[in-house]
């Protein structure tokens, strides 16, 4: 992945050593490749500008990324999952189609969930990435639903605001197993989706410090980690812009609440730094999202998902009639 200008976000409370140590656990994991990271930072530019089009040169860029089998199986799973609409009623959906579907930062967040997924996954114990997998999952589903219910978060913020700091947590396993089984169990014990603190005395870092470092290696604007970071850390120092800090504290608080409390709030908290009413029906909705998204035991894996996943009979969907037959003649031969 490639390095940053600068590891160490100068936050009050973050000790450097930390930034360093989370850096160092990364090393592993080799550079973020080119194509992913300059998709990411174009799309993300795109964002800040205001661009709902964007230029010839990035769409074909995705379009090539789209291209890939893995991708494809990707963005096909994910949208069963999040965005049915755009299959539903179609015979036939191509990579263009895809692509239509989502905005820029929406197209960044997916193609950087799927790139790190299948890195971090490679390099860790196929137990031990369970542990990390399934509340990932679980994580997603919650926040896209307070993306799709919430408009100042949107969907992809609403996906990054949690999922990536599970992600954070396979460079944490990879560099000390023992540790982490304790930390499991620390968790389970104490009821806590993260403790921090448990976290830096084990690692000497923390999985949001991780979290941090890979947004900015796969192509997030530095602007972006930083909003991430106070956020997550809930760091009164920094104020939350309008672009990135405040939707991910709103997609935060409303998690939380309901994670710790099983409630939706009527109004977001001080620390968020926007005024929000939230209505009965928008509660009711996030409600219904988040208990049928925690009872789903059938919940799609589209992370999981790869050219093995797609095929003309599996997914007719993605194959042409021209594609189909040629699958089909060559079955029985």
């Amino acid at each position: 992945m490639t390095e940053p200008n600068n590891l160490e976000i100068p936050l009050d409370n973050q000790a450097q050593l930390g930034w360093r140590v989370a850096s160092d656990l990364l090393n592993p994991f080799g550079p973020t490749a080119a194509n992913f990271g300059e998709a990411i930072r174009a799309l993300c530019l795109a964002f800040e500008r205001g661009q709902t089009s964007l230029n010839h040169g990035v769409q074909n860029h995705v379009l090539r990324l789209l291209k890939n089998k893995t991708i494809t199986a990707t963005y096909f799973f994910f949208s069963k999952q999040f965005r049915p609409s755009v299959l539903e009623g179609r015979s036939y959906i191509s990579e263009r189609d895809l692509f239509n579907a989502y905005t820029p930062f929406e197209h960044a967040s997916i193609l950087a969930l799927c790139y790190l997924f299948k890195t971090l996954s490679r390099k860790i114990d196929k137990e031990e990435w369970e542990y990390v997998q399934t509340p990932l999952y679980e994580a997603l589903a919650i926040g896209a639903g307070v993306g799709q219910q919430i408009p100042e978060v949107g969907l992809g913020i609403g996906l990054l605001s949690r999922g990536i700091r599970y992600l954070a947590l396979a460079p944490l396993v990879r560099e000390n197993k023992r540790a982490f089984k304790e930390y499991r169990q620390h968790l389970k014990t104490k009821d806590l989706a993260f403790d921090t603190s448990f976290e830096e005395s084990m690692w000497q870092c923390s999985s949001i410090q991780v979290a941090s470092i890979l947004l900015e290696r796969m192509g997030f604007p530095r602007g972006f980690g930083l909003q991430y970071v106070a956020s997550a850390a809930r760091e009164p120092n920094i104020q939350p812009d309008p672009l990135y800090g405040i939707p991910i504290r709103i997609a935060e608080s409303i998690i939380d609440s309901y994670m710790e409390g099983h409630e939706i709030p009527t109004s977001l908290p001080t620390w968020v730094g926007k005024q929000m009413n939230l209505s009965s029906e928008t509660r009711g909705n996030l409600v219904a999202s988040f208990t049928k998204t925690l009872a789903d035991r059938n919940r799609v894996e589209w992370l999981n998902k790869g050219g093995s996943s797609i095929d003309p009979t599996s997914t007719p969907q993605l194959f042409t009639e021209a594609e189909k037959q040629a699958f089909e003649q060559e079955k029985s031969q």
